[in-house]
């Protein structure tokens, strides 16, 4: 029994982590497409999506996530 609680424990932890590591790629929608950024923040019903998308956009290429334009 504490065999399979331990291997239950081990998969419950692997797939945390798992979903952790994927979770940069699922934060936005709009990857690293400025146009696609101001689309779907104003599908969302967004306010000030320039800003918003030019600081975000920023962001990303200052953490490597996105090429530098």
């Amino acid at each position: 029994m504490r065999r399979c609680l331990t291997c239950l424990a081990v998969l419950t932890i692997m797939a945390g982590v798992d979903l952790y590591s994927a979770a940069p790629a699922r934060a936005d929608a709009w990857g690293c497409s400025y146009e696609k950024c101001l689309a779907y923040c104003a599908k969302v019903g967004g306010q000030r999506c320039s800003a918003y998308c030019t600081k975000k956009l920023q962001e990303k290429q200052a953490s490597k996530v996105c090429p530098a334009s």
